[in-house]
């Protein structure tokens, strides 16, 4: 414990899930934690469940499809904390469907979601950590952007995409202390049954339940890449569950 101490940083989807154990991984081991999550009540629950490990922790309502809210968001960090050490971009929704039935609507939230609202968060964080000297980016991606399945096109996409704002931010990061990576993880217990969103059309065929890996064992795996000394950047890590299909997956 306290690897991470007094290190101000900030997750997005903070209130499920991996997001939430990153968040309480991170405040376990010293840090300072912005939660943004658009689920007010969860949320709520997890900014209690790290006051109690005797950390400073800020609660902001945030949509990372709206550019506003997600400039309020690092506003209020700032206006709090002066600083900003780290960001796991990890909010992130899933859809998909037939790609001949896919509507534009899934396709765009889904894509909004998981890239777009990941650029709007990393570019205000990449300001402020080069007016301070440098800092650590984490983005959460997905096996799916490693080995696709069909029915997920939109997912796919976004997380494809990650690995290239990934890249791209830790190269123009270098010169300004700034890292950069992304974490691909299998399948995770969730907190939430699957609810399927708007437009969604769902596949008929059945796919059995693969094994599944824990929250915690994902953060586990997130802390390690942010408590990197700066000079090193764990650029991308896959983790699953040893019993998955991954090797050809399909």
């Amino acid at each position: 414990m306290g690897q991470l101490k007094d290190k101000i940083a900030l997750v997005t989807g903070s209130a499920h899930t991996i997001g939430k154990a990153i968040a309480l991984g991170m405040a376990y081991e010293g840090a300072n934690i912005i939660l943004a999550d658009r689920d007010v009540e969860a949320m709520e629950k997890t900014e209690k469940e790290i006051q109690a490990l005797n950390v400073q922790v800020l609660a902001v309502t945030t949509d990372v499809l709206e550019e506003k809210q997600i400039e309020n968001l690092f506003t209020e960090t700032m206006n709090k904390y002066g600083r900003l050490d780290i960001l796991v971009n990890n909010a992130g929704i899933f859809g998909g469907g037939p790609i001949d039935q896919l509507s534009t609507e899934t396709w765009d939230n889904v894509i909004g979601t998981s890239l777009r609202g990941a650029f709007l968060c990393t570019r205000a964080a990449f300001g402020i950590m080069k007016n301070q000297g440098g800092g650590r980016i984490i983005n959460i991606g997905s096996i799916s952007a490693q080995r696709v399945r069909k029915f997920n096109a939109p997912y796919s996409a976004g997380k494809f995409g990650l690995i290239g704002l990934t890249q791209t931010t830790a190269l123009e990061g270098r010169e300004y202390g700034i890292t950069c990576g992304i974490l691909h993880p299998g399948e995770v217990t969730h907190d939430r049954p699957f609810t399927p969103p708007p437009g969604l059309n769902r596949p008929s065929e059945p796919r059995p339940k693969p094994p599944q890996m824990t929250p915690e064992e994902i953060a586990a795996a997130a802390i390690y890449m942010i408590s990197a000394p700066p000079h090193v950047n764990v650029l991308e890590l896959i983790q699953f569950h040893s019993e998955q299909p991954y090797l050809g997956r399909g």
